[in-house]
């Protein structure tokens, strides 16, 4: 089986996660040819898969959304050449160039479509429902198979069931630490790291956490907050109008390898997003063995379970009791931690892609 495998995303290039993917692919010896477009998410990654010897072809403005006719006739002359007869998409884009590909070699070649369901418009009610039904129609029609990262993105889904494949996505090699590190006692050490855009409400976490200082008179504690957006501004002045801007920080945009270390200075991994398709922070803070803390999203629902693996809540003010709870009892911090540190092997990529080659390419 040859399979081709869209490696890139819009405006964001070669992407890290589905890099790792690929090297998870090509390392369980997967006859696997990628395409990109010409930019990278992160300085490096066509480095790191030409030191793998993982063929990767740089096909120019693929990711663009223009010049759709050449990029439908450059896509079908690499099917032909290379004897493709799998072909995984990320996105909607690539379906469509996929499909057009399909007709142009109807009569010359059969193609399975592999389709990952990474994201739609779910931060507004209308469009969340509209883009239900224009994906789920496209892909109804047009896809063979469909990865959905877990229940919660599936059950958005349901009419094409028959189609989807329950799969998670796995967490790069780097957060498999050989043994588990004990977790910070000073306090709650919190950490979320996402864009500062609607939908993410980091204010929320703010809120709470000035809450819980307040009533049980915290003095160790501390939040951080990764990321970049045009709310940012907006937070770090809610943290000041609160009187905690000195307990929470905001380093900013960082990398993978950035964000791994701040989550080592940290006990909690800590969600409040409206909604997400699998959540990576959720996962990478179950991984490294801390608490989990998370709104009902994402791969959240499949994982947590109240003060086994960690706590879902729903609004400010039950964020705000589970925070004074842990602070008053820290043993189940590290309880919770070496609980999730034990579960964390079905987060492998290995683990992920051998079930991806018996389930998905069956």
């Amino acid at each position: 089986m040859n399979i081709l495998f869209f490696a890139s995303d819009y405006n964001i290039g070669l992407s890290s996660l589905l890099t790792d993917q690929l090297l998870a692919l090509h390392n369980l010896g997967s006859n696997v040819l990628a395409v990109s477009g010409d930019k990278e998410q992160e300085c490096g990654l066509r480095t790191k898969l030409e030191g793998q010897n993982v063929p990767l072809i740089i096909i120019n403005e693929l990711d663009e959304h223009a010049n759709f006719s050449y990029l439908s006739k450059v896509l079908s002359e690499l099917i032909l050449k290379n004897d493709i007869n799998t072909i995984h998409v990320q996105n909607n884009w690539q379906l469509a160039l996929i499909t057009s590909v399909r007709f142009r070699l109807i009569c010359k070649k059969r193609l399975k479509v592999i389709y990952t369901l990474h994201g739609f418009r779910h931060n507004s009610k209308i469009k969340s429902v509209v883009a239900q039904i224009l994906i789920g129609t496209a892909l109804f029609l047009f896809a063979n198979k469909v990865i959905c990262m877990c229940s919660y993105l599936r059950n958005k889904f349901k009419f094409i069931s028959y189609k989807i494949v329950l799969l998670p996505l796995g967490v790069s090699d780097n957060f498999f630490t050989k043994t588990h590190q004990e977790l910070p006692h000073n306090g709650l050490q919190m950490i979320f790291p996402a864009q500062f855009r609607k939908g993410k409400n980091q204010d929320i976490i703010i809120n709470a956490f000035a809450q819980h200082i307040k009533e049980n008179h915290d003095n160790v504690s501390h939040l951080i907050l990764p990321g970049t957006g045009q709310l940012l501004e907006k937070m770090k002045d809610l943290a000041k109008s609160l009187n905690i801007e000195n307990r929470v920080t905001f380093p900013g945009q960082c990398t993978k390898e950035e964000i791994y270390n701040l989550y080592l200075k940290c006990n909690i991994g800590i969600i409040s997003s409206n909604s997400e398709t699998f959540g990576q922070s959720i996962v990478e803070s179950f991984v490294l063995g801390r608490c989990v803390i998370s709104t009902p999203v994402g791969i959240a629902k499949d994982i947590i379970i109240n003060y086994k693996t960690g706590f879902l809540y729903n609004t400010e003010e039950e964020l705000s009791n589970i925070l004074s709870m842990l602070y008053k009892n820290p043993d189940s911090i590290q309880k919770i931690g070496l609980t999730n540190y034990s579960l964390r092997n079905q987060f492998e990529w290995e683990t992920v892609i051998k079930k991806y080659l018996d389930i998905v390419l069956d």
